[in-house]
């Protein structure tokens, strides 16, 4: 097994891991209702039940992960000619390096949802439990970090299928 294949799938054993820790966590610490939208000077305006917020992460958790593991599991009966990727003679002379590419690129879009979901149930909590102060600063990282996150693991597979495949295959 290769590193890279190794820590990505390291990577989303983690994100599964921690974000069912993370929905437990939050889930137990937030009061009934929760406070999911505020004004520009820090007062709630914005609230769902806490169960809601449960199950509609639960929901989004399957379904990315099961529809992520049916893509992953069906993209090796794709025909390699259907395949709209650059260098696609070479690449269906090592068709599967290119399965093991893929499959890594499906895990890693997995784990990047599954650490965004994680990321932002912790800042819901924090921000639910600061309601009684009225600074609510300190989490304008979460965007950027949520985005960068996923354009690098969405800009990351061009990038590789660009490249030549390995000699060793």
């Amino acid at each position: 097994m290769k590193v890279t294949t190794f820590a990505i799938r390291l990577w989303r054993l983690a994100s599964l891991i921690g974000f069912a820790s993370m929905l437990i966590y939050t889930y137990t610490s937030l009061e009934a209702t929760v406070a999911v939208g505020f004004t520009a000077d820090s007062r709630p305006d914005v609230f769902i039940s806490r169960d809601y917020l449960f199950y509609g992460c639960v929901a989004i958790f399957l379904i990315n992960n099961t529809l992520i593991n049916t893509l992953t599991k069906l993209f090796p009966k794709v025909s390699g000619t259907a395949l709209p990727i650059p260098n696609q003679q070479r690449w269906l002379q090592h068709r599967s390096q290119l399965n093991e590419i893929f499959k890594n690129w499906f895990y890693c879009l997995m784990a990047a949802v599954n650490t965004v979901m994680a990321l932002a149930l912790a800042v819901l909590r924090q921000l639910n439990n600061q309601l009684g102060s009225t600074q609510l600063v300190g989490h304008q990282w979460l965007l950027p970090v949520c985005v960068a996150i996923i354009l690098l693991v969405v800009i990351s597979l061009p990038i590789r299928l660009a490249m030549k495949p390995d000699a060793e295959d």
